[in-house]
Formats: C-alpha cells, sequence, structure tokens
C-alpha cells in the first residue's frame, strides 16, 4: 500500500509540474523570441506490488519525471518594418552580454538604441558582435545584411554575433528569453544561419494545443487525487479493523 501512495503522489507531483510549465508558456505567448518549456518522463519498474518472493508476477510500471528542456522549435516569422527588430534564420542565436559581463544568447532580436547609439535588448543589455565586444551603431539609416552585418547611412560599422549551440539538451533559461549553456557547447553561425531586418520571430508556444494540454493534464491530476484518497481512506480502515478482537 505505500508503494501504491508513492506512484500516484508521484504522478499527482509531475501532473503539477507539468501544468506549471504549460500556464509559463501561455503567460509568454506574446512573447518576442519565447522557447517553450517541456517535460519529458521516463518509465520506471517496480517488483514491489504483492508480496515479496514473488516479484515476477507482482512486477509493475510507473512513470516518472525525466527532465524538463526548452524547445528550439522556430516560432512564426512576423513582419515589423522596424529598422532595430531582427531575426535569425537557422539554428542561430544572437549573443548578449549579461550585467556581470557573462555571456547569455537569445532568439528575441526586438533591439533599441541608448543614447550613446549602442545596440540594447529591450532588459537593456548589449547586444555583441561577432569578436564579443558591444555593438555601437550612433545615429543615421540602419540596415543589415544576411550575415548579419550592420550599415549606418551606407557605411559598416559592426558585424552581429550569432551563434550555434551544438547540443541543445543542455540548455538552460536565465530569465525571460535569455538562455545559457557551456562554451564548449557554443561555435561561430555556419552559412545554415541568416539575419533578417524588420522582423522579428514570436513564442514558439502553440496556444491551442496548450489548452488542451491543460485540460488532459488537470484531469490526470483529479484522477490521481482520487487514487490517494482510496488509498487514504483504506488506510484508515486497516488502522481501525486490524488487530480488533471479535465477539
Amino acid at each position: 500500500m505505500n508503494l501504491g501512495y508513492y506512484i500516484s503522489g508521484v504522478a499527482s507531483q509531475m501532473s503539477q509540474n507539468k501544468m506549471d510549465g504549460i500556464a509559463h508558456n501561455l503567460a509568454n505567448v506574446n512573447s518576442v523570441g519565447y522557447m517553450e518549456d517541456r517535460t519529458s518522463f521516463s518509465s520506471m519498474f517496480s517488483g514491489k506490488m504483492g508480496r515479496e518472493g514473488a516479484p515476477d508476477k507482482t512486477s509493475a510500471a510507473f512513470l516518472s519525471t525525466n527532465t524538463q528542456y526548452v524547445s528550439t522549435q522556430a516560432g512564426t516569422i512576423r513582419q515589423t518594418g522596424n529598422d532595430l527588430d531582427f531575426s535569425v534564420h537557422g539554428d542561430g542565436y544572437f549573443r548578449i552580454q549579461m550585467k556581470d559581463g557573462t555571456e547569455a544568447l537569445t532568439r528575441a532580436g526586438n533591439f533599441k538604441l541608448d543614447a550613446e547609439g549602442k545596440l540594447l535588448t529591450q532588459g537593456g543589455l548589449a547586444v555583441l558582435d561577432k569578436n564579443g565586444s558591444p555593438v555601437q551603431l550612433g545615429l543615421g539609416k540602419i540596415s543589415a545584411t544576411e550575415n548579419g552585418a550592420l550599415y549606418v547611412n551606407g557605411q559598416p560599422v559592426a558585424e552581429l554575433g550569432i551563434a550555434m549551440i551544438q547540443d541543445s539538451r543542455t540548455i538552460q533559461k536565465i530569465a525571460g528569453t535569455l538562455i545559457r549553456t557551456g562554451q564548449d557547447n557554443i561555435r561561430p553561425a555556419d552559412g545554415s544561419v541568416s539575419v533578417h531586418q524588420a522582423e522579428l520571430e514570436e513564442a514558439n508556444v502553440n496556444s491551442v494545443l496548450a489548452m488542451t494540454q491543460i485540460v488532459d493534464t488537470m484531469r490526470t491530476y483529479q484522477s490521481m487525487m482520487k487514487v490517494v484518497e482510496q488509498y487514504n481512506q483504506l488506510s484508515g480502515q486497516l488502522s481501525d479493523r486490524v488487530g480488533v478482537v471479535q465477539g
């Protein structure tokens, strides 16, 4: 019975964790460059469901949370007409400098300029060039090529730093649309990646699918809680009746 409590309790907790992830994804469905969180599960096997001595006749399987990961699937591209908006086509990411000097990556290209002409994210972080230095543009008409070269009034001034991730399973979210991975997992973008001006990549969250997942996950959670309650009732009955002398 204790194992029954454990299995149903784990299933309830998994459903709750999955619900939290879906809710977070839906809250960011309109966030530029947001990459949704996903949860994978693995099967666990047990030979302890019945009495000892006959595990081959009493084995059972249940699910357990394996890992949470970030989906790198590309979102929908939206044309904006803004010269400071950029999108990455392919498996590339903009390089961003954090406040502590470390680097992060993002697919959100809705940039802005400060009073000194420095290219910044919406959160005020510096956008880096291919050499790892903050991009400085200045005033004038800004244009860009597909390899990330930036021009002001037709004069070349910088080249956006675009990186690729070799193993997406090691991605960790920092905050919002910013992600991080080990430096040994990052390499410069190749010819399969291109930069496009005056457009943005939307969040890769399918809101319709997420809503159906919420309904399905809620039903699973309610079912598991009913199982927990049934085990609780059985436990109460055992406590009340076992060992009681009849007559």
